[in-house]
């Protein structure tokens, strides 16, 4: 069959099929639909395009899986260099004691392994004593030998000393 054989609107369309065979833009399109209806035609432009996507997918998948490892490895190496860092700064003695370590960071949302250990420390060591001059009954601040012979006077006498204290010159700050 000729061109000249065919009808003015087929020619048109035969036409227009070459001028989107050439078009840069157009012309992987047009060939993916020309496969499409006709499978058995040989298409090398689109076969090397395929291989050559399928290449590159595997390139990156490959590059993706080796950051993600390389990455994990640098996770783990910075991880073992603030264990080290905290067992050569003195402030755990011993591996169960990081494990303590990062149990309380876990917990406590602490971000940094030298905060938690000094937090760590500081829970460890017991609270201070109270000191021993502490006089846990202010009864036996008052003579109560007077409140037993005569306890109105007995007050009066000690609410008079308190209020002497009171009415004392006071110094100036700084005098």
């Amino acid at each position: 069959m000729s061109l000249e054989d065919m009808s003015y609107e087929d020619r048109e369309m035969s036409k227009l099929a070459y001028q989107l065979s050439q078009n840069p833009s157009t012309r992987a399109t047009f060939l993916k639909l020309t496969q499409q209806v006709r499978p058995d035609v040989a298409m090398p432009e689109l076969e090397i395009e395929e291989r050559t996507n399928r290449a590159l997918q595997q390139s990156e998948a490959r590059v993706a899986s080796l950051e993600a490892k390389l990455q994990e490895r640098d996770a783990i190496n910075d991880l073992e260099n603030r264990r080290k860092n905290l067992m050569d700064k003195g402030m755990v003695q011993s591996r169960a004691e990081i494990q303590q370590v990062e149990k309380l960071m876990l917990e406590k949302n602490i971000v940094d392994h030298e905060t938690a250990a000094e937090y760590h420390n500081f829970m460890k060591q017991a609270a201070v004593p109270t000191p021993s001059g502490y006089n846990p009954n202010p009864m036996r601040q008052f003579d109560l030998k007077a409140f037993h012979k005569n306890p109105i006077q007995a007050a009066r006498d000690v609410a008079a000393q308190a209020l002497g204290e009171f009415r004392k010159p006071v110094r100036p700050i700084g005098l």
